[in-house]
């Protein structure tokens, strides 16, 4: 009756631990290890990565030749040629860091690395030429038009001796310096109106530096100052005392918010500078992060349960909104011109150049856009703004951010070079930032499921042992309760007097069967022993 009291007190507390452990607190106590993993800790494993990503992502660009320069001076469409991807390695980092405890802030320096990778590009080189629309030389108009139309005639002036006497709009140069090396600017000597916009140039275009080889050559290219430079100091959350607030971003360049768009909304910070992502998100919070280089708050939605190499995800996109009809855009509407159309958003007020940028080949964008040049084709999985995070952890396995950036081109009479341009919105290039996890960090990541499976399983095989044990205890107990327990007999044991009658009696019993088997005693006789019975 113990040993089953026993195993049925035992099974009872093994079922009533595996509920509470495993089903009622586990998924709770997942959660607070989460948390505390994800916090952007002193010592912590994720923080080590957030500061310095330990591989380079894949960085490409898209650029637009034009096969028809000449044609389109004369009021012809453009027609379009993508070239690419260029590969870049792209080495994230961040330095000067400074925590303060008490806020439970992160202040940081971000720093960038580009470094062309000849094994992804393929056949291409970043020593290939192309021909693009001059993006400083049509920049330059549009600012002087919006800003001060009354200087374009000393534009008109500048253009032939800093641009090197153009034919067209268009400039043909290697990949490497349109990208990064950069593209000549002539600063040498000239008239006062080509001196007087040099100087300009030099103090209002980031970008723009000095040769190292001649004197008043100017260098601009397209993304030059973002390589191996310090390009914004960030102020962000920890997370350690709140995991929502897990890298939402407090301050920009010494800045709590913004002062350049037409209310609070969208002038405030809103989201993380989207290199971590707060854990343990639900799907219809969406994903918000900060871009620095659009002044811009940026959402992407949830769109639907994915599966990537065997790991649950879930996807989220991106777009560049529609100022013209949804209300919380219209905040961004560079005023005094007016809204942007569907798919597209102004830069000037953040960068200062008149760059409106738009997803790649204008997908989701303005239909009419699609008309003012040839040979552009968007693809929704080719050109979508995408990231794909792990539900539980937020870790990113799969990321695609992409960008195209245009300029206006439109008929201008004060500037020689635009007399019979077309009106367009003119692509130069598209960039795609891109992840796909994989080696240690996947498999880290891949082995927390694992581990969870086996719990998972763990807890109901507990279950049914539990329930094994109490069974087999109760069928003890009840077994028990039905036998008769009979208790054993002990015989007295014998005196001396009975022992010495029952050995006599013995041997009588063994003389008897040999007279019986007719064997004679030679010893004495039968009358002999008679005699002493």
């Amino acid at each position: 009756m113990k040993a089953s009291v026993r195993l049925i007190f035992g099974g009872v507390l093994l079922f009533t631990s595996t509920i509470l452990l495993g089903f009622v607190a586990f998924q709770g106590l997942v959660e607070l290890a989460v948390k505390d993993q994800t916090a952007l800790r002193k010592n912590n494993e994720i923080r080590g990565i957030y500061l310095k990503i330990p591989f380079p992502l894949n960085f490409k660009i898209f650029l637009f030749n034009v096969t028809n320069p000449m044609d389109v001076q004369n009021g012809a469409i453009p027609i379009l040629d993508q070239v690419g991807p260029y590969y870049y390695d792209e080495y994230k980092e961040k330095i000067n860091v400074v925590d303060n405890d008490a806020q439970d802030t992160l202040q940081y320096d971000s720093y960038d690395t580009y470094i062309f990778n000849k094994t992804l590009s393929g056949k291409l080189s970043d020593e290939d030429y192309v021909t693009i629309i001059h993006p400083l030389l049509v920049g330059l108009v549009n600012t002087v038009t919006a800003v001060s139309p009354a200087l374009l005639s000393i534009v008109n002036q500048a253009i032939p001796h800093i641009f090197k006497e153009p034919k067209s709009i268009y400039l043909t140069d290697k990949v490497k310096n349109i990208v990064f090396d950069g593209m000549e600017l002539n600063c040498q000597g000239g008239n006062f109106a080509s001196k007087a916009i040099c100087t300009q140039l030099k103090t209002q275009i980031p970008g723009i530096k000095e040769s190292g080889t001649q004197k008043n050559i100017l260098l601009y290219s397209l993304l030059g100052n973002r390589n191996a430079t310090i390009v914004d100091t960030i102020k962000i959350m920890r997370g350690i005392k709140n995991n929502k607030d897990l890298g939402r971003v407090l301050e920009v360049n010494g800045k709590s918010k913004l002062d350049i768009w037409g209310s609070e909304e969208c002038n405030r910070f809103k989201g993380t500078d989207g290199w971590i992502i707060p854990p343990l998100l639900k799907p219809e919070e969406g994903i918000h992060t900060y871009s620095p280089q659009m002044c811009k708050n940026v959402v992407l939605d949830y769109i639907k349960d994915d599966v990537i190499k065997g790991i649950k995800v879930r996807r989220y996109e991106g777009n560049l909104g529609d100022q013209q009809t949804v209300e919380a855009d219209k905040c961004y509407c560079p005023s005094p011109k007016p809204c942007s159309k569907k798919g597209l958003f102004d830069l000037s007020k953040c960068i200062g150049a008149p760059i409106i940028v738009s997803l790649p080949h204008f997908l989701y964008a303005d239909e009419s856009l699609l008309k003012q040049v040839e040979g552009l084709k968007p693809v929704k999985e080719d050109h979508v703004m995408t990231v794909s995070i792990e539900p539980l952890t937020s870790a990113p396995l799969n990321v695609r951010i992409r960008i195209q950036m245009n300029l206006n081109i439109e008929p201008n009479q004060k500037i020689s070079i635009m007399n019979n341009l077309t009106t367009a919105l003119h692509p130069i290039f598209w960039l795609e930032d891109s992840l796909d996890l994989e080696g240690p960090l996947f498999k880290k990541i891949s082995s927390i499921f694992v581990i969870l499976g086996i719990a998972h399983i763990l807890k109901w095989v507990i279950l049914v042992i539990s329930f094994g044990v109490s069974g087999f205890g109760f069928y003890l107990y009840f077994k028990n309760r039905k036998s008769i327990k009979i208790t054993p007999i002990h015989q007295r044991p014998e005196t001396e007097e009975e022992a010495f009658r029952r050995s006599t009696n013995e041997l009588l019993s063994q003389i008897k069967k040999v007279e019986k088997s007719g064997h004679t005693n030679n010893i004495m006789s039968g009358h002999e022993f008679d005699r002493y019975n």
